[in-house]
């Protein structure tokens, strides 16, 4: 069976136990973009696997392993999913932790082997151990730093000084709504509640009248249906933020070291990165989207497109996934990437079929001597 044909086998069996697993599930009510995602994401990971196993540069394999444990996260979150209710059983926080952990452990990953690419594009000879030691100690260093609170604290999410100060005015509103019979304006409210002033996530004095009311109104805003999930997971989805915009600058400083150098590069493998930076742009669009949305319903509906635009980036991740594979298991692939690992400065770079397009449509081919566009020909 070719290798077109196995990746393809074992992508329906993944997605037909993802079938089964949500049909079981009747509490879990899945979509049409969140089921495109993680079957997309499975591909990835399938065709990540295949590549980490028969990628002719054995360093290279271990970049492609690395994407295959972030893609294969998928699964975990479908998993947490199904599980949701038997652990409200236990602990009514335990799903939320879940959540939170389960998110903080997969922007790790996936910064991990953006961080590892770089380091092995940047340092071509230095030992695999060393690079996963560097790459280590670069996540784990912001990883430690961003997801400290969470570690120490599981329910953080619900000290932080805007789940703090909900609390207390939708107590107040309660209150009022259940003496009164109406909803109560901010001035009723700021009348008999006086919130604090917070530094570092403790209370360093109240507010002073004028900032009290304006802080009130801002809470107030999320004491309608499920509006206050957006402050409950606001600090994780500041994490995701922040782990993107590391993995981004990494993806950056990765074309600028190809653009002052001109390394010979794996085939596709610019592409990709590109398409990994197109990614993680969209997860910080995400996750900023929700922090300052306050509708939930505008958000979700904010969310959904955004989910169709992942959708589009991670089919084309997976179809250059493919082109590599395809590539490096041919008989030209296989020498290319062999000379990468032996003599790579003794070879140009690999002009695609993508690079022959973008050359003819915005760019004369003719004044172009540079490696970057070194065309092969045959002797």
């Amino acid at each position: 069976m070719k290798k077109g044909a196995k990746i393809l086998s074992i992508w329906g069996a993944l997605l037909a136990g993802v079938a089964v697993a949500l049909i079981s599930q009747p509490h879990l009510h899945y979509g049409v973009a969140p089921f495109l995602i993680i079957s997309f994401e499975l591909l990835i990971a399938v065709t990540s696997l295949f590549l980490a196993m028969g990628d002719p540069s054995k360093k290279n394999r271990f970049l492609f392993l690395n994407f295959f444990f972030v893609f294969l996260f998928s699964l975990v979150f479908l998993f947490v999913d199904i599980i949701s209710p038997m652990l409200s059983s236990v602990d009514k926080y335990l799903p939320f932790i879940a959540v939170q952990y389960v998110k903080g452990l997969y922007y790790a990953v996936f910064s991990f082997a953006v961080v590892y690419l770089v380091l092995d594009s940047l340092f071509r000879d230095l030992r695999v151990a060393h690079k996963y030691i560097a790459t280590l100690i670069i996540v784990g260093g912001f990883f430690g730093s961003y997801f400290s609170s969470f570690l120490v604290n599981p329910r953080y999410g619900y000290t932080t000084p805007d789940i703090r100060d909900f609390l207390s005015v939708d107590k107040i509103h309660s209150n009022l709504v259940k003496t009164t019979g109406r909803e109560p304006s901010a001035e009723e409210i700021a009348s008999l509640l006086t919130l604090p002033a917070w530094h570092e996530d403790q209370p360093v004095g109240s507010l002073y009248p004028d900032k009290n009311l304006l802080r009130i109104k801002e809470i107030q805003a999320y004491i309608p249906g499920d509006n206050y999930s957006i402050l409950l997971y606001k600090p994780i989805n500041l994490y995701v933020i922040k782990m993107n915009i590391l993995s981004g600058f990494f993806i950056i400083l990765f074309f600028g070291y190809q653009y002052r150098k001109d390394p010979p590069q794996g085939a596709y493998i610019d592409k990709i990165m590109f398409l990994l930076l197109l990614f993680c742009s969209m997860e910080v669009f995400h996750a900023w989207s929700f922090i300052h949305t306050v509708e939930w319903e505008e958000y979700v509906q904010i969310f959904v497109i955004g989910q169709y635009v992942s959708i589009f980036i991670l089919l084309l991740i997976a179809a250059f996934f493919g082109l590599r594979l395809r590539f490096v298991t041919s008989v030209a692939g296989e020498f290319y990437e062999n000379e990468l690992v032996h003599s790579a400065q003794h070879i140009t770079r690999w002009r695609d079929w993508l690079d022959n397009i973008v050359l003819h449509y915005f760019f004369n081919p003719k004044a172009i001597r540079g490696v970057f566009f070194s065309q092969r020909t045959k002797e």
